[in-house]
This record gives C-alpha cells, sequence and structure tokens, in this order.
C-alpha cells in the first residue's frame, strides 16, 4: 500500500525537483498550490520509485488518483496505483488527466477507460509577451481599458507584496468578501491566502499590490510551476475601482521577467470568469479528464 500523506512543508524541495523535470504547465501539479490546498481538497502525497503520487480522498478512501508525476518510466508507479486502490477497496480512478495522459494511460495498462471532460477544470495559460505587452488588435480593447484607468486614477501605484504589506493583502481579500456577503474567516481562499503569507518566503511566492492614493485596491500572487511557466494563484481586486483587475494583471505581468508562459488556472464553471479568461486569448486551454477503467470479464 502505498504510504500516503498530507502535504507538509519539508516536501517541497522534492516537489520541485520533480516539477522541472515533469515538464507540466498544470496548476494542479505546482507545489505551493498542493500544499495551499491540502486541506481543502483532502490532498494525500507519497514518492514511489522517483514518482510523486498524488490522491484525493473522500471519505476516508481515494477517489481520485492523478497520473504518477515524474521523469521516466511510470508503467510501475500506474500498476501501484492499481494495487493501492485494490488494498483500500477503491476503484482505480484517475482525476486531473491531460489528453496525453489519457492516451498514455491506455498504453500502459492495456485497459480501456471512459474519460469524462472535467468542464471548468481547463487551465488557461498566455504566452508573458501577450499579457505585458497586449499587442496588437486584439488587445485594443484591454489596452484602453488601462489607459482609462490610468486616466481616472492618476496617483496609482503598485509595489511587490512584502511583509511590510501584508495587512493590505488581507485587506483587499476583507472588503472582497464582504461585498459578496461571504464569511472571510471560513473561507477557504482566506486561509490559503494567510498560509500564503504566513509561509510567503519558504514558498518562494511572487505577487503585487495595486493601489490608487494609497489604497490597496487589487493584489496578485502565485508561484512558477518550472522554470518557463509562472502560476498565478490569487487575483481579488476592488470592482469598484474600474479596471483594477485589467491592470494588475497587466502591471504584474510585467514583474515576471523569464518566465515564457503564465497560467491564471481555470474558470470553475463560472460563465463570467470564462469570457474573462477567453477574452485574453490563451494560447493553450490544458483541459483535464476523469478516467475510469472499464468493467472487464
Amino acid at each position: 500500500m502505498l504510504d500516503l500523506k498530507t502535504p507538509a512543508l519539508e516536501d517541497l524541495p522534492l516537489f520541485r525537483n520533480i516539477c522541472e523535470k515533469f515538464g507540466t504547465m498544470g496548476c494542479d501539479f505546482n507545489p505551493v498550490n498542493i500544499f495551499l490546498w491540502r486541506n481543502r481538497y483532502n490532498i494525500k502525497i507519497c514518492f514511489y520509485d522517483g514518482f510523486l503520487m498524488l490522491s484525493y480522498f473522500r471519505d476516508g478512501k481515494p477517489w481520485g488518483y492523478c497520473f504518477p508525476m515524474g521523469d521516466g518510466d511510470p508503467s510501475n508507479a500506474v500498476a501501484e496505483i492499481f494495487r493501492d486502490a485494490k488494498q483500500r477497496d477503491a476503484k482505480p480512478v484517475f482525476a486531473m488527466l491531460t489528453e496525453a495522459q489519457c492516451q498514455k494511460l491506455c498504453d500502459i495498462t492495456g485497459y480501456e477507460f471512459s474519460f469524462e471532460e472535467l468542464t471548468g477544470d481547463e487551465d488557461y495559460i498566455y504566452t508573458n509577451y501577450d499579457l505585458t505587452l497586449l499587442p496588437g488588435q486584439k488587445y485594443h480593447g484591454k489596452r484602453n481599458h488601462i489607459n482609462k484607468f490610468n486616466r481616472t486614477y492618476p496617483k496609482w501605484s503598485y509595489k511587490a507584496i512584502s511583509r511590510d504589506n501584508f495587512n493590505d493583502v488581507l485587506e483587499i481579500e476583507r472588503k472582497w468578501c464582504e461585498a459578496r456577503e461571504i464569511d472571510m474567516y471560513s473561507n477557504e481562499e482566506y486561509k490559503a491566502i494567510k498560509e500564503a503569507l504566513d509561509n510567503y518566503e519558504k514558498l518562494k511566492i511572487h505577487g503585487g499590490l495595486l493601489y490608487v492614493e494609497n489604497q490597496p485596491v487589487a493584489m496578485t500572487m502565485g508561484s512558477s510551476i518550472d522554470i518557463k511557466t509562472f502560476d498565478v494563484i490569487f487575483e481579488k481586486a476592488l470592482t469598484e475601482f474600474d479596471g483594477s483587475y485589467a491592470k494588475i494583471n497587466n502591471e504584474f505581468a510585467k514583474t515576471l521577467i523569464g518566465f515564457e508562459f503564465i497560467n491564471r488556472e481555470e474558470d470553475m464553471g463560472i460563465e463570467s470568469l470564462r469570457k474573462s479568461k477567453l477574452s485574453y486569448h490563451p494560447v493553450v486551454i490544458l483541459k483535464r479528464f476523469l478516467g475510469v477503467p472499464n468493467d472487464r470479464d
């Protein structure tokens, strides 16, 4: 049986080493995401035969295993997942698969699977060049929106997140929750943001704050998935400041020097969010699938 456990801070260096070799662009294999959302999604992990094994638990059993993450032939690791599921009296269901992993899973096992697309779990991935420069006619509206923000709020400023302004990050989250009548302290996202700030340096998080006349109006934070791709994990703006989302997005992208791609994560099935993410013209929409092995005689 796999020695699955809740991810801990001390696991992150090994996470990162495996991530860089694996070459994924998906936010679900961002080590910081795995750590911050471990309780929300009841994530368990272990290391087996050089691979990171990750599973989502429900009612004391794994309901979904991720494709083994590592460098080399994953055949033994996939076989171990089937053995682990059997020992736990669970079905070897695979979650958050990419299209390529769906095919690889069939090739490795020789089984037939039923695959279901997980609508709302697609990652929207952009080039840093596009989000920084907003070039050409297709970004004309975005540039106009930012220019309007600059004219309306000429005393705006942007600052990198540091321990000196952690309270400003939480102030934006508080106001965002209040505007939606959400109890901030029971909100899982608030808990993740607070933990991200508490471990800011250890998690190697990078973020920024947007101010209007010294009032914090937008914040964003994230971390690298690998040397090419940066993952924007959190982004919040006070919508009474028109254009604040477009502005923080653009200003933050300018700071991500050296990264070729920016993953702005999923739309969670929210139509307005999907429309917004598509309006920035992603170069990759990374689809996700649930894979269930068909019963065999």
